[in-house]
């Protein structure tokens, strides 16, 4: 029979599915064509049989050093879309952001939390965290940080040497996702926290795992010269003014919402435990808040980090406040729902993997996306112009740059696309200059030698190349408009 832990991951999964299929855009795992980038350099691994260590995508930086640190996640991702094409990409990365959150599940009632109060937490999280769902690599980084956190959990109870599979999952990690670094981070929180609470022999053997998960995370194709440009581009302040993810959040929207709930039940708890002299723990919790409000991209860790010791004090409370009541009253109901239904949360059985068979299998009758949505990408211009924007050098926006790669590569070479790091300070501010059609818009324009632009129908370059007699519109929707160069 399948269990209360099989019908949500189900119904995760099913909701991911449906949410990106029907969606237009505004929601769904399709929403970054930084996945498209990635497609085609797990096409280029897998042709070359190398990982390349300089740029094969743009014009403006052709050959220059780079590093593509999700290498292995991007050959994944090609042989995901060769067998099943976005069908294959949607389900296998809902399937990891279902279990992640299956993990966490398990985890806040391994913690002691009922079923009830596992659900609504786990809601609150999946609400905050859904901002960041998205087919990109980092879903790697939720999977193992949800299992890294269950294990130091687990080993600070009754010490076991199941622990110290952190260090080959490190390896793994290092090379499917920068976001390891936050295992190491998590790490060294603990150890300070051990030390802070006197336990000098828990201190020191998470300091020792977390050098050791260092060291591992130097078997990757760039050695620890990644582990520098990880520490550079994190510390650039120009790249957090530049790009979205890494900016603060906001509090306007339903993600928004639910983030400001956890906020604050986050520092309560923290307080909360540091009084009890379970440093490690509010240390932990107050690092990675302070992190998400830093930037919306640490949002979906501190949820990992918070939400098992959250459901365990909420539970504590919950249990206190049922003692008042009266038999067959609807508290004492909700208590017995509680307590009789959370063993289903402990099991799981081969139902949750059949469903992602039989997803991955058939069709059900639905229209699976065979390209990123229409309602964020000029889809229907790329493809009718196909022949003029390969072979232009073209200038458009970063996202768009992402799928034209997609699209049109090898043939195509885009100016900029999402790789930030890679692109450096000058280029982006050249970047942002023309798109926003600032002062010299034009003089970049002739010194990069773009002969044609993809921009968005409202923007401010779209507006002046429209004014400019040696520019001709080619075409333009609601969306988009093309233009081209008059010789």
């Amino acid at each position: 029979m399948p269990s209360l832990a099989d019908i949500v991951f189900g119904a995760l999964l099913i909701w991911l599915v449906l949410f990106t299929i029907h969606s237009d855009g505004t929601v769904g795992l399709l929403q970054d064509s930084n996945t498209g980038y990635h497609i085609r350099t797990g096409d280029y691994i897998l042709q070359h049989h190398a990982v390349p260590h300089q740029d094969i995508f743009s014009f403006s930086q052709a050959g220059q050093p780079w590093f593509a640190w999700e290498w292995l996640s991007a050959v994944l991702f090609a042989l995901l879309y060769q067998w099943a094409g976005m069908k294959g990409l949607i389900v296998f990365t809902g399937t990891i952001i279902a279990l992640t959150n299956l993990i966490l599940l398990r985890h806040m009632v391994w913690r002691g939390a009922n079923f009830l109060v596992a659900l609504v937490v786990l809601h609150v999280g999946i609400g905050a965290s859904s901002i960041h769902y998205l087919a990109r690599p980092h879903v790697f980084t939720l999977l193992f940080l949800a299992i890294a956190l269950w294990l130091i959990d687990a080993d600070r109870r009754n010490r076991t040497a199941w622990i110290w599979l952190l260090v080959p999952l490190t390896t793994l990690w290092a090379n499917l996702h920068g976001g390891f670094v936050a295992l190491l981070v998590c790490l060294g929180i603990v150890a300070v926290g051990c030390a802070i609470e006197g336990s000098w022999s828990a201190a020191r053997r998470y300091a020792l795992l977390a050098l050791l998960c260092l060291c591992a995370s130097g078997l990757n194709p760039y050695g620890f010269a990644m582990h520098l440009h990880t520490i550079t581009y994190l510390q650039t302040k120009w790249i957090a003014e530049l790009v979205q993810e890494f900016q603060s959040p906001t509090f306007h929207s339903t993600e928004g919402k639910y983030f400001e709930l956890l906020l604050i039940a986050g520092i309560a708890l923290a307080a909360w435990l540091i009084s009890r002299r379970r440093v490690a723990q509010g240390l932990l919790i107050l690092a990675w808040l302070h992190a998400s409000l830093t930037s919306v991209r640490h949002i979906p860790l501190y949820v990992v980090v918070v939400l098992p010791p959250l459901a365990r004090q909420v539970t504590v409370l919950w249990d206190r406040g049922m003692l008042w009541a009266k038999r067959g009253s609807v508290l004492d109901i909700l208590a017995t729902l509680a307590r009789e239904h959370t063993p289903g949360l402990q099991r799981n059985s081969l139902w949750a993997p059949a469903l992602v068979v039989c997803l991955s299998v058939f069709s059900f009758g639905w229209s699976w996306p065979t390209d990123f949505p229409a309602g964020r990408f000029p889809a229907a211009i790329v493809q009718r112009n196909a022949a003029l924007i390969s072979g232009s050098r073209i200038f458009t926006t970063d996202s768009w740059a992402d799928y034209l790669t997609f699209h049109n590569y090898p043939r195509q070479r885009i100016f900029v696309d999402g790789r930030s790091d890679f692109f450096g300070k000058e280029i982006s501010e050249d970047y942002l200059q023309i798109l926003k059609g600032y002062y010299g818009w034009d003089a970049l324009m002739k010194r990069y030698a773009f002969d044609a632009a993809l921009a968005p129908t409202q923007s401010a370059i779209a507006s002046l190349l429209r004014q400019r007699a040696d520019w001709r519109t080619i075409e333009q929707d609601g969306q988009a408009v093309l233009f081209q160069r008059v010789p």
